[in-house]
C-alpha cells in the first residue's frame, strides 16, 4: 500500500490508498525523544492500552539489509491513536504533538465544510476524482466477475438443454394433466419421477441420462429449472399409463349439498405416496 505525505509540519501525516491519514510510530517515537528502543515501546503500548490491528494501526514489513534477510516492521497509526500516545508519554513534546494533530484534523474538517481557496476545492476535486476511479474499479471488477459466472452458466445451458428436453409442464400436457386452477399439473409429473427414483432435489447444478438441473436465467438464476430427457419423457408416460388405474382416487358426496348432489364426484385425481394430487375435472 503507498502512503502520500499530506502534512509535513511538525510531523509528518500520511494518507493511503483509503483516504485513512495516519502517523507513522517510528517517526512518532523519535519526535517524542522516548528513551526505550522502539519495537518494545510500541508492542507495549499496544498491549497496554489494547489497540486493534487493522483499526487502530497498520502493520507492514519490508526487507533491509545488503543480503535482504532482515526484516524491519513499519506501524503506520490512526490520528486518534497518535493523539493518545502522545498523552501518556506525559511532557511537554507530548502535548504540543496532541494540539498538532488536533489543529491538522480541525483544518481538513474546514477544509471539507467550507473551502476557503482554490486549493482546497482542487484538493476537494482531486479526492473525489480518486474516489470515483476506485468505485469505477470496483464495478469493473463485479461486472467482469458476474460476465465470467454468466459465460459459465450459459456454457452449462448451451450443452445441456436441448430441443427434446422437456419441463415437468410440458409432460403433464402432453398426459392431459391439469389441476384445478387449469395449469398443467407439474407437480404431479414431479412426483412420477420421485418415484422412479430422479434425483430431483438438486439445488446446484446437475445433470445424468434423464435430467438436467439448471439456473432459470428468467428468475435471475435465484431458482433451478429441471429438464426432463427423452429417457425420462418416456418412462413417464409408461409409469403412468401403466399406473393410472391404480393411482387413481375419486372422491363423492355422501349426502346433496348445494355444491352437488349424493354419489357425484366431489374431487377427482391421482394419489402418489399417499399424497393426493388434484385433477381439474
Amino acid at each position: 500500500m503507498n502512503y502520500e505525505i499530506i502534512e509535513n509540519g511538525l510531523l509528518p501525516i500520511y494518507e493511503n490508498e483509503n483516504k485513512e491519514r495516519l502517523v507513522n510510530a517510528r517517526e512518532l517515537h523519535s519526535i517524542m525523544k522516548v528513551r526505550r528502543d522502539f519495537t518494545n515501546w510500541i508492542k507495549d503500548r499496544i498491549r497496554k492500552y489494547m489497540f486493534i490491528q487493522d483499526e487502530d494501526y497498520i502493520l507492514t514489513f519490508a526487507k533491509i539489509g545488503e543480503r535482504r534477510n532482515v526484516i524491519k516492521h513499519e506501524y503506520y497509526i490512526t490520528i486518534d491513536m497518535a493523539k493518545e500516545l502522545a498523552i501518556v508519554e506525559n511532557n511537554d513534546i507530548g502535548r504540543k504533538i496532541r494540539r498538532y494533530f488536533i489543529e491538522v484534523e480541525k483544518r481538513y474538517r474546514n477544509i471539507i465544510e467550507s473551502p476557503r481557496n482554490i486549493f482546497d476545492f482542487m484538493r476537494m476535486a482531486i479526492d473525489q476524482i480518486e474516489a470515483n476511479e476506485k468505485e469505477i474499479k470496483k464495478v469493473k471488477v463485479l461486472s467482469e466477475n458476474n460476465t465470467k459466472q454468466i459465460e459459465k452458466i450459459q456454457s452449462k445451458i448451451d450443452v445441456t438443454i436441448k430441443k427434446d428436453y422437456c419441463l415437468a409442464s410440458d409432460i403433464a400436457e402432453q398426459l392431459q394433466l391439469y389441476s384445478e386452477n387449469g395449469l398443467p399439473h407439474s407437480n404431479l409429473i414431479g412426483a412420477i419421477a420421485r418415484q422412479l427414483g430422479y434425483k430431483v432435489s438438486f439445488k446446484h447444478y446437475y445433470e445424468d441420462e434423464y435430467i438436467a438441473i439448471v439456473p432459470d436465467i428468467s428468475k435471475d438464476n435465484a431458482f433451478w429449472q429441471i429438464y426432463y430427457k427423452p429417457k425420462a419423457i418416456v418412462q413417464i408416460i409408461n409409469w403412468f399409463n401403466e399406473n393410472k388405474e391404480d393411482i387413481e382416487y375419486i372422491v363423492v358426496y355422501q349426502k346433496n349439498t348445494k355444491n352437488g348432489l349424493k354419489g357425484e364426484i366431489k374431487e377427482k385425481g391421482f394419489k402418489i405416496d399417499e399424497i393426493c394430487y388434484k385433477i381439474k375435472n
